[in-house]
C-alpha cells in the first residue's frame, strides 16, 4: 500500500473512531449501570487500523480520538481515554506479535486493560483505591465487549484488508 493510501486509511479511521466515540456516548446508560461503562465501539477503528496501517497509524488514531474527548468531554474524560486507550494498543500489538490470538482473543484482553488502566487513572485522579473494587465487574463487562469488538473486527478487517491490498 503507497503512503498516501496509508495516511488516507488512517484518517478515515480516526474519523471513524471519533464517529463512533461520539454515537457511544449518546447512547443512554445500561440498566445495569455501572460508573463510565461503555461498549468502547470506537476501539473498533483501533483493532482494525493496526493491521492494516501499523502501530504508528494505530497510534494516531488513539491519540486523535482521545485529543477529540479531551476537548469535548474535558481534561478527566481525556485522561481517562489516553491512558486506556495506550494500554490497550499496547496489549493489541503484543498480542497480534504473538500471533497466536484471533480477533476475539485480542479484543477481550485489550479490553481487560483498557479498564484496568482507566481504574488506575481514575484511582490517581481520586487519590482513592477504592475504585477498584469495581474491577471485577469491568473484566466481566470486558468479555462481553470485547467479544464483540473482536467479532466486528473479524467480519470488517479481512475483506476490507483485501480491498485495500493491504500487507
Amino acid at each position: 500500500m503507497s503512503a498516501a493510501k496509508k495516511t488516507a486509511l488512517c484518517a478515515m479511521l480516526c474519523a471513524v473512531s471519533a464517529v463512533l466515540s461520539t454515537l457511544e456516548s449518546a447512547l443512554p446508560l445500561p440498566v445495569f449501570f455501572v460508573p463510565g461503562c461503555r461498549l468502547g465501539l470506537s476501539n473498533l477503528a483501533v483493532i482494525t487500523a493496526i493491521p492494516l496501517v501499523g502501530a504508528a497509524g494505530s497510534l494516531s488514531v488513539v491519540a486523535v480520538k482521545s485529543l477529540l474527548i479531551l476537548v469535548t468531554r474535558g481534561v478527566t474524560a481525556g485522561i481517562m481515554s489516553i491512558s486506556g486507550g495506550l494500554l490497550s494498543l499496547a496489549v493489541m500489538l503484543l498480542l497480534f506479535r504473538l500471533a497466536r490470538f484471533g480477533f476475539v482473543g485480542v479484543s477481550v484482553a485489550s479490553a481487560a486493560a483498557h479498564n484496568t488502566a482507566q481504574l488506575a487513572a481514575a484511582g490517581l485522579l481520586m487519590g482513592d483505591v477504592r475504585v477498584f473494587s469495581f474491577w471485577w465487574l469491568y473484566l466481566l463487562l470486558s468479555i462481553a465487549a470485547g467479544a464483540l469488538t473482536g467479532v466486528a473486527a473479524g467480519v470488517i478487517i479481512p475483506p476490507l484488508g483485501r480491498a485495500l491490498g493491504a500487507r
